[in-house]
């Protein structure tokens, strides 16, 4: 594309983009900040080298602001950021850019990202390391930086303690079926289904119907 710069208009539906109109006809739109970068200026000259510079700053600059904004909600791992770029068809490599530009202002960081994932994950409930792993990988986040998170959380609690946690609260709803054999089976769906092993859960089944006997023998 080019041509000679006749008019530069603020566009009706976003007043921080402008259109470049090149020898009296629209030709492409930029926001303000590319404008200020290259002074455009009605009468320059756009030939296809520096309208090819203008077009991949302007995607960097738009890009960044889509990215910002998206991560104004909450944090994101650098995948659904990578993501909810592609939607809106940019380049991949304007997305590297992108990243690299978030990294540096610390504004995304997978590993940090992790933790609070992990974390969030927990309060609400108490889930295994595996289905934890499982979530990570979802979003994208590298096998290195999942197992050092779940190192550090492990290091605080084990699978069996969270396990552990998750039964006794779910064990006086289970203890009122009077089958000893189907209580079990309810407990091991229920565990499993939070992707602990059979290990653990039969580690925690011994435990919580333990101590329900113990309690029982109290009341008598």
């Amino acid at each position: 594309m080019e041509g000679k710069i006749t008019s530069i208009q603020r566009q009706k539906n976003d007043s921080a983009r402008a259109s470049i109109f090149l020898d009296e006809e629209f030709a492409f739109g930029v926001c303000d900040q590319t404008v200020e970068q290259f002074r455009l200026r009605k009468g320059d000259y756009i030939d296809r080298e520096l309208f090819e510079k203008i077009t991949e700053f302007d995607y960097f600059i738009s890009a960044k602001r889509i990215a910002i904004a998206y991560l104004n909600y909450r944090a994101r791992s650098e995948k659904e950021i990578r993501e909810r770029l592609s939607k809106e068809d940019i380049p991949s490599v304007i997305t590297e850019r992108v990243l690299e530009f978030l990294r540096e202002q610390h504004l995304v960081n997978d590993e940090k990202w992790s933790r609070a994932f992990v974390n969030d994950k927990l309060v609400r409930k108490p889930v295994s390391s595996r289905q934890l792993a499982f979530g990570l990988a979802q979003k994208g986040v590298g096998k290195d930086v999942i197992a050092e998170t779940l190192a550090e959380l492990n290091a605080r609690e084990s699978d069996d303690d969270r396990a552990l946690q998750a039964a006794e609260k779910r064990w006086p709803r289970i203890t009122k079926e009077a089958d000893p054999r189907k209580r079990k089976q309810k407990l091991y769906t229920f565990l499993a289904g939070r992707g602990f092993s059979s290990q653990t859960i039969d580690g925690v089944y011994k435990k919580v119907s333990a101590d329900s006997v113990d309690e029982m023998d109290e009341v008598d």
